[in-house]
């Protein structure tokens, strides 16, 4: 129950849904957290195994207990879940945004704030979870030990792969 417990909270503040009569209860919380997890397992790999039940609600092991504490994907998935609330909450705003009627000499104009929220998924919880992703995967050596494998250098050319070791230089053979 501890996951529950603390990646809701987190879940909560980021999403600045702290009030006494909060906008999602935790039940609804937890179904995005889940929902944010199986994202993060298909973008991220993990030490870790994770088994994501949506029936049950259901995760384990348990990022947030010992001994299977993951505050990488605990964080990742707080950010992956607060950005899909971010955009569900834009998606509403653009459907309300500009409605405009008219009866009679009476004119009704709603104009609210969806540059604000825009600027909110540039630069909130999305593009944390995007800098931290990759942050998280470069600083796998997996994916470092590829970068660093055989690089051969910018003047590679494999027309000269069969040449032998002794190039000639009147014909201009060697590389640029």
């Amino acid at each position: 129950m501890a996951w529950q417990d603390t990646m809701t909270t987190m879940t909560r503040v980021l999403i600045n849904d702290l009030s006494a009569t909060p906008t999602y209860t935790d039940g609804r919380l937890q179904q995005l957290i889940l929902v944010a997890a199986r994202y993060v397992e298909q973008d991220v790999k993990f030490s870790t195994d994770y088994t994501i039940n949506f029936a049950t609600s259901g995760l384990s092991p348990d990022p947030t207990v010992s001994p299977t504490v993951d505050d990488a994907f605990t964080n990742l998935v707080v950010l992956k879940a607060s950005c899909i609330a971010d955009e569900s909450t834009y998606r509403t705003k653009a459907v309300n945004e500009g409605i405009r009627t008219n009866l009679a000499s009476a004119n009704l104009a709603i104009q609210g704030n969806l540059r604000g929220y825009q600027v909110l998924l540039e630069e909130g919880p999305c593009s944390l979870y995007n800098r931290m992703r990759m942050e998280y995967q470069t600083g796998n050596t997996a994916v470092v030990r590829a970068v660093l494998g055989p690089f051969v250098g910018n003047n590679f050319d494999p027309r000269y792969l069969l040449r032998g070791a002794f190039r000639s230089t009147s014909t201009n053979d060697f590389y640029a």
